[in-house]
Order: C-alpha cells, then sequence, then structure tokens
C-alpha cells in the first residue's frame, strides 16, 4: 500500500501508520515532489505530474498493483492517478480530501499565497494553514502542531508554489466516482476545517464501493490527532476487502 502526504508536509506524518500497518502490509510512504526529501523542481508539480512520479515509483519497485491512499493534496494526487492508471490500483482512499476543483476564489486564495511564499518564504504558509488543520483546542506549543510546523518550514518554497499552482489547476474528479471498481475508503475528521464532514459524506455517497470512516475528535490531520482510529479504520477496511496477509 502507498500512503500519499499532503501539503505542504512530508511522509513523515504516516510515521505511526507505517510503524502498525508494517506487521501485515508493505507500507510505501513516498515524499512527493518537492516536498520532505524529494527535491524541488522548477515545474512538474500539476497532479498528473505528481501521479505520474507515484507510478514510476511503482515501476521502479516491480509493483504492479498497490493500495493507494491520499491525504488532502496526497488525496488530488491519487484520483489522478486512478485517471491515468485504474487498472494499478487494488484499492483507494481519500483521507480529509475531495474530488472537486477549486473555486474561482480557492484558486486565487493559493495565487495570492504562491506570491507570499515567494517574496517571504516557507513560514507564511505555515502561518496560514496550521490554524485550519486542527480540531478545537490544539493551538501552537502543542507538539503535533509543532511538528506540522516544522514540516512546512522544511518544504521549499519551490515545491509549496509549484504545489500551489497544481492544485489551482487540477480538474473537477466528480465525474470518476462512480466508475471507480475498487474498494474505496473515505476518512473524514468530524472537527475538519477544510473537507467539512458533509462534503466527506458527499464523496462516499457518490462513490461506488465507497466506506465512510468518520474519527472523532479530529480535524484536517486525523493521522496525527488520532493515530490509532485512523490506522484502525484503514487495516479494517483493508481486512474488509481482502488484503491482509
Amino acid at each position: 500500500m502507498v500512503l500519499l502526504h499532503g501539503f505542504p508536509l512530508s511522509s513523515e506524518i504516516w510515521g505511526r501508520q507505517r510503524e502498525s500497518l508494517a506487521a501485515h502490509y508493505r507500507v510505501i510512504t513516498p515524499d512527493l515532489r518537492g516536498h520532505g526529501r524529494s527535491p524541488a523542481t522548477a515545474d512538474g508539480y500539476e497532479m498528473e505530474s505528481l501521479a505520474g512520479d507515484v507510478l514510476a515509483l511503482l515501476d521502479s519497485l516491480r509493483i504492479e498493483r498497490a493500495v493507494l491512499m491520499g491525504h488532502s493534496m496526497g488525496g488530488y494526487v491519487t484520483l489522478a492517478a486512478w485517471r491515468l492508471a485504474p487498472e494499478r490500483f487494488s484499492a483507494l482512499g481519500l483521507i480529509c480530501s475531495h474530488a472537486g476543483a477549486d473555486t474561482a476564489e480557492g484558486r486565487q486564495g493559493r495565487m495570492v499565497l504562491a506570491e507570499k511564499v515567494a517574496a517571504q518564504g516557507s513560514l507564511v504558509a505555515a502561518d496560514a494553514m496550521l490554524p485550519k488543520l486542527f480540531a478545537p483546542g490544539r493551538a501552537a506549543g502543542d507538539p503535533i502542531w509543532e511538528q506540522v510546523r516544522k514540516l512546512m518550514l522544511n518544504t521549499a518554497p519551490a515545491g509549496i508554489i509549484g504545489s500551489l499552482h497544481g492544485m489551482a489547476a487540477r480538474p473537477d474528479s466528480n465525474s470518476l466516482l462512480p466508475s471507480i471498481g475498487v474498494p474505496v475508503l473515505v476518512v473524514a475528521g468530524d472537527n475538519d476545517q477544510i473537507i467539512p464532514l458533509a462534503k466527506a459524506e458527499a464523496l462516499a455517497a457518490a462513490t461506488s464501493k465507497a466506506t465512510l470512516k468518520v474519527i472523532a475528535n479530529a480535524g484536517h490531520m486525523t493521522m496525527l490527532e488520532q493515530p490509532a482510529a485512523t490506522t484502525a479504520a484503514v487495516d479494517e477496511f483493508l481486512q474488509a476487502a481482502g488484503f491482509r496477509s
């Protein structure tokens, strides 16, 4: 199984899940282009390009089919990979993500943030995003807050800017949902300020073979805020789909 991180983070967010799930699955947690240990390039941040990177990784590892799950932007990449190569999927997961394109307002907001990051660096993105990422009650000084802040500050401005442009340009993928022919897991935080629960419920309702798991007392970062519950949701889904070894 492949777990894809969100923006502007790294594979480190999956540490607890990787550790727990490795007893039963081969867990691959890559850093997307321009994030974590993957170098930031001048271009190539369209969701299809990032999906191509993931598919090339599977090729290099001689993996024909896998379970692909993505968090937030990683979910957009997962859907782009389905559009490119549905035959490579055993199952699919969207964790605190959705299938829609940006609104005009959303695209404009990304462009403004990209300009600020170009002028002032990665700290601008961290300051803009952190207050929206968690369920109420978590603030600066909290270990998880500080962990995520560090990941964002370690993400190269070029990676942040490229990903903002790539997300702004992504197409609407809602038309894909009814035709997805593999088991689909939709995970939502009950206090997600970025992807409201109603949007996750609509996503699951529109998707063939979908299972919705709502994580209590969690915002947009369920894998860090409620790691045991998020791991259990993934494991139970894979067991039900017959993938557990």
